[in-house]
């Protein structure tokens, strides 16, 4: 007897038990729970709670990744049913194509009902800004728990208690911890909430700064995750929270943060004009300006230069990027302390590297890595960026070989940064090019969940 004959398989599909389906195909395939877990970039205890019914299954591309691994038909995990098998090795990009809220079915409504639910709090969260709303977020698991930290009972943190949580953070996100922050953020956004609320006057305010750099933080980790919805929500909330400090430090950093999300979703335009009417209003390209002052300044720059780039305009992104290096270049190797993602020349050149490769010209921008002195990378984080833009570089300069070093680095450093959607989609492209696949390549892509 098959697993499609089972009768225990037709009762789990009759009855709209996804985690069920997924426990009794993993078995079939001789799968442990880890085993399956590697292959789609899970930990065991992540798939323990799929079969569970909980965590990530209750999204639509996480079951789409498990339909595609373990080749189960889409209708039995209560997806659209897919007009292709994959009898033969297909990239995974097209495997993968982006699911609609829509496709998703259930026997019992409580999975559509919560989609409702999220995408009221999602529109609700959105204000201030002058573009398109972005679409309704697709994860409803581990990232959902972020956007609903601002209405969770919890108890307030003290003032110390809150910085320490944001150090850690912060430390957390510059190591790659990506997935640690996942499970920390949720409880001290909603014990920063609980404080503000019962704050006044200064005190207020300080929270308010406090939740802002946790709602940019949280807002970054879910751009790891490739939730780009979800992202742009949570950077907006730090936006407003920014907003009440009325300081423009703390609104620029916000405002960056803001203007990623907004370029991911494709508004390249509008995310440059925020950016640089953002600079200028900092006042730092004159003067002698406080160094957290000229971090955050060039900060902006090196978005706006790569927002630019992503639209196809070389001469603004070469201003941005040429006045982002003058503005690193004034600090004098001097690093303010605390910032998200440390603005520096080696910060400046790791944006070379991905304005260039957007333009078109791998050539230069292998020129600009190859300028970049490794231990002048301050974080796991950026060393790990660095790596795979390079590795980016590499590829569309026909190198697949030197990308797979440039990756296998950057998984000795910074092995969060591999398991980025966008990067294990590299890796996939990578394995199904028409050429050799280069050594090493095919065993990195198991280890980080990529299709193979």
């Amino acid at each position: 007897m098959t697993i499609e004959t089972s009768s225990e398989l037709r009762r789990a599909v009759r009855d709209d038990l996804p985690g069920e389906v997924v426990r009794l195909y993993r078995l079939a395939r001789c799968l442990t729970q880890a085993q399956l877990g590697v292959l789609v970039g899970y930990s065991a205890s992540t798939i323990s709670r799929c079969e569970h019914g909980d965590g990530p299954l209750h999204e639509v591309t996480a079951r789409r990744r498990l339909a595609d691994v373990l080749d189960i038909p889409g209708e039995h995990l209560g997806l659209a049913p897919s007009s292709t098998r994959r009898d033969t090795p297909t990239p995974a990009r097209a495997q993968r194509r982006p699911a609609s809220a829509d496709t998703l079915h259930t026997g019992r409504g409580d999975l559509v009902h919560r989609r409702t639910l999220l995408g009221g709090a999602i529109a609700g969260a959105i204000t201030g800004l002058t573009t398109t709303e972005p679409a309704a977020a697709g994860h409803i698991g581990g990232l959902e728990t972020l956007l609903l930290a601002g209405g969770e009972q919890a108890p307030a943190l003290t003032t110390a208690a809150a910085t320490a949580g944001l150090d850690a953070a912060r430390r957390a996100y510059a190591d790659s911890r990506y997935t640690d922050l996942t499970g920390t953020l949720p409880a001290l956004l909603a014990g920063l909430h609980a404080a503000h609320g019962q704050a006044a006057g200064s005190a207020r305010d300080s929270l308010a700064g406090m939740l802002a750099r946790a709602y940019g933080l949280a807002s970054s980790v879910v751009t790891k995750f490739g939730d780009d919805a979800v992202a742009w929500v949570l950077a907006d909330r730090g936006l407003g929270a920014a907003r009440e400090t009325g300081d423009p430090l703390t609104l620029a950093l916000a405002t960056n943060l803001v203007a990623i999300t907004m370029r991911r979703e494709g508004h390249h335009q509008t995310a440059v004009h925020l950016l640089t009417t953002t600079a200028t209003r900092l006042g730092a390209d004159h003067g002698n300006p406080d160094l957290s002052v000229l971090s955050a300044y060039g900060r902006l720059l090196c978005t706006a230069a790569y927002s630019s780039a992503q639209a196809g305009n070389a001469a603004a992104a070469d201003t941005y990027i040429t006045e982002a290096a003058t503005a690193a270049a004034r600090l004098d190797g001097r690093l303010v302390a605390g910032q998200l993602v440390p603005f520096c020349p080696s910060t400046v050149a790791g944006y070379r590297i991905s304005v260039h490769t957007a333009l078109g010209d791998s050539a230069t921008a292998l020129h600009h890595a190859a300028a970049v002195v490794p231990a002048d990378i301050p974080t796991a984080e950026r060393y790990g960026r660095y790596c795979v833009d390079t590795a980016r570089a590499w590829y569309a300069h026909g190198r697949p070989d030197r990308a797979t070093q440039a990756l296998r680095a950057a998984e000795h450093k910074a092995p969060g940064e591999l398991r980025r959607s966008s990067v294990r989609d590299l890796v996939t492209t990578m394995l199904y090019a028409p050429t050799s696949t280069p050594a090493g390549l095919r065993d990195l892509a198991g280890r980080i969940g990529a299709t193979v």
